[in-house]
């Protein structure tokens, strides 16, 4: 097992999340043009609903009972949160409580669908309704939601309504510098975005900080200017000028400016401003001493239109006027008696404002209650939600530890063979260092013993008078010949003499002296470009073929031998193959050192040894090893 390829197979965990919702379907054309045509006619009801909730509101809610029985009609979420939001707005004038309510449905209907497209519309209309009720808090959350959802949804008209709503907040409560900011960032998103109606809507509100009355009105034409590019903007046109008309110290340039608005608001029926022009108006007469016509503004157009529309706000207010006109022409006692009825009509005034507080207190408090009773169960559902993320946290935790421990018992276990091995290498290379150096000695020693024998024997056989001359000679070179066949094979043994011969040399060096000795017939095929070899394979290779040799030389008596060297790519293999008696590798194994040598050898090549014998059937080998160092 080649321990360098270790690989480590890490747990992959897999987290299961459930997701609940619709799965989508392409609707045929005849579907997709009746949805649009849909939406189309909600744009128009919108649009009349929102034209006419001051000026009718009865109008108003009839076109926003139409849109939403369209809506309710379809199989669409988006139209329906549109249908409740157009009704939430055709309410606001005289049934805010009920504004409450739709808006509630529309906001719960996009929180359950996930759809936040109407979402920054429905908390700033809520967030209206939260500031008429003087919760300037809860108003402040929700218009800070609204600008923030309307971001992402790039919607930067209500965006823009949000930071007049804020700042208008802030100048009820006297914080005049915060209002201030708040205007200009809503005037800058207006004009970034070209959002002429919010631009004239945050410019007049600039303008009430112009120190200059020259300089706030012409801040106040400028966003009259805005205001006209957008139709159905009578209204805020008309409060402008009115405006404007207050701030003239001159009665028949103020009497100009209110004039302007009641022919703006005659044509768009709006009685509240127009109402509130004619008062204005009435007082500018009075200052010029004009008795007659400030009478008839009051008593022939603005008391009838307040007591038609039943502004019970407005009435309280025009019977002060019109005590006020009555003083002027001397009449007190008609003055007391509009006194009289201005006090009566404040009290009414104010017991229908309370009560209408009061119903929309009761709305809004009922909205809260809801909205905690979610909170409460979004809380509790948080709770188990972090119970969950907690758990599965420690379990992951739990799971990497266990991994980590997994992974350092294998490293250690891994450390502990591969020092094992290194070891086993060294102990092995320390065996086969001591076997060369006896092999070393060994072969010094015949090879001084030989030269002394061979010359000793050569004398003798010499001084025996007896034996024919020619026989001496054929013995004396048989000597020769043996003696210098074992100074061969002394060189061979002796380790620093094996790197004057090349790798093919050695073993074909080998065969033939083994096959001299011994006369057993031995083949041998070597390839035919030399073998590139490191010194070290060099030495271990011919020694495990020298041991083969030498254990054959033993057991095969009559057989033949055959050595196969091949080359293929980057790696070498020897094929060795005897018809000898065999032998049983596992019993060999425990008790045979040439067959421990050989594998041992084999492994600090970097290769490897394999035998293949049985007894009575011969012996094979297969050695592979790398080529120029390589493994």
């Amino acid at each position: 097992m080649n321990y360098r390829k270790f690989i480590f197979s890490v747990f992959l965990i897999t987290v299961f999340c459930f997701s609940f919702g619709t799965r989508g379907f392409t609707a045929p054309p005849e579907a997709k043009q009746n949805m649009i045509l849909v939406a189309d006619t909600l744009g128009v009801l919108d649009s009349l609903a929102l034209k006419t909730q001051f000026k009718n509101p009865h109008l108003s809610q009839f076109y926003a009972r139409k849109a939403l029985a369209i809506a309710k009609g379809q199989k669409s979420t988006e139209q329906l949160i549109h249908a409740y939001i157009i009704a939430g707005v055709a309410c606001i004038a005289n049934k805010n409580d009920s504004s409450v309510y739709y808006y509630n449905k529309a906001l719960n209907l996009s929180d359950s669908t996930k759809n936040k497209t109407h979402k920054p519309s429905i908390y700033y209309n809520l967030a209206v309704l939260y500031s008429a009720a003087d919760y300037y808090k809860t108003a402040i959350i929700l218009l800070d939601s609204a600008i923030r959802l309307a971001e992402d949804q790039k919607n930067f008209s209500v965006k823009s309504n949000a930071f007049n709503a804020l700042g208008n907040i802030k100048m009820q409560i006297k914080d005049f510098s915060d209002a201030r900011r708040l205007y200009d960032s809503a005037y800058r998103i207006a004009e970034r975005y070209s959002l002429y109606k919010q631009m004239g809507a945050s410019l007049s509100n600039l303008a009430k900080f112009e120190k200059e009355t020259s300089s706030s009105i012409k801040k106040q034409l400028i966003a009259i200017s805005w205001l006209k590019r957008n139709s159905g903007t009578e209204d805020e046109i008309a409060s402008i000028l009115i405006n404007i008309g207050n701030r003239q110290k001159k009665p028949d340039s103020a009497i100009y400016y209110y004039k302007s608005a009641l022919k703006l608001v005659q044509n768009g029926n709006l009685p509240s401003t127009e109402i509130g022009a004619y008062n204005n108006l009435a007082y500018s007469y009075l200052d010029k001493g004009d008795i007659i016509t400030a009478e008839s503004c009051i008593a022939n157009y603005a008391i009838p239109l307040a007591l038609r529309e039943n502004v019970k706000g407005w009435i309280a207010s025009l019977y002060d006027t019109y005590a006020d006109i009555l003083i002027a022409k001397s009449d007190f006692k008609g003055a007391v008696t509009y006194q009289k009825k201005a006090i009566a009509s404040r009290i009414e005034a104010d017991n229908q404002r309370a009560s209408e507080q009061v119903r929309l207190l009761a709305a809004l408090l009922d909205l809260n209650n809801k909205e905690l009773t979610i909170q409460a169960k979004e809380k509790e559902l948080l709770i188990q939600s972090n119970h969950l993320q907690r758990f599965r946290l420690w379990f992951l935790i739990s799971v990497l530890f266990v991994i980590g421990t997994i992974f350092v018992a294998l490293w250690l276990q891994q450390r502990s063979r591969a020092k094992l091995q290194r070891e086993q290498i060294n102990s092995a290379k320390r065996i086969i260092e001591m076997e060369e150096s006896e092999k070393g000695r060994t072969a010094r020693e015949l090879h001084d013993i030989t030269g002394q024998l061979v010359m000793g024997l050569t004398g003798e056989i010499e001084n025996i008078e007896t034996l024919d001359p020619a026989v001496k000679t054929q013995i004396k070179n048989k000597i020769t010949d043996l003696g210098r066949s074992i100074r061969l094979i002394s060189h061979r043994m002796n380790k620093a003499m094996l790197e004057h011969f090349t790798f093919e040399e050695l073993v074909t060096g080998q065969c033939t002296d083994m096959q001299k000795l011994t006369g057993i017939k031995i083949l041998l095929e070597m390839p035919e470009q030399s073998l590139s070899l490191r010194e070290e394979t060099i030495q271990h290779t011919y020694r495990i073929i020298q041991e083969l040799l030498v254990n054959a030389g033993k057991y095969v008596k009559n057989g033949t031998i055959k050595i196969i060297v091949t080359s293929k790519n980057d790696k070498f293999q020897i094929h060795y193959s005897d018809n000898g008696p065999g032998f049983d590798p596992e019993k060999l194994q425990k008790s045979g050192m040439g067959l421990m040598n050989i594998n041992e050898r084999a492994k600090l090549i970097g290769g490897r040894a394999t035998v293949n014998s049985t007894p009575g059937s011969g012996t094979t080998w297969e050695i592979i090893g790398p080529v120029d160092g390589k493994k």
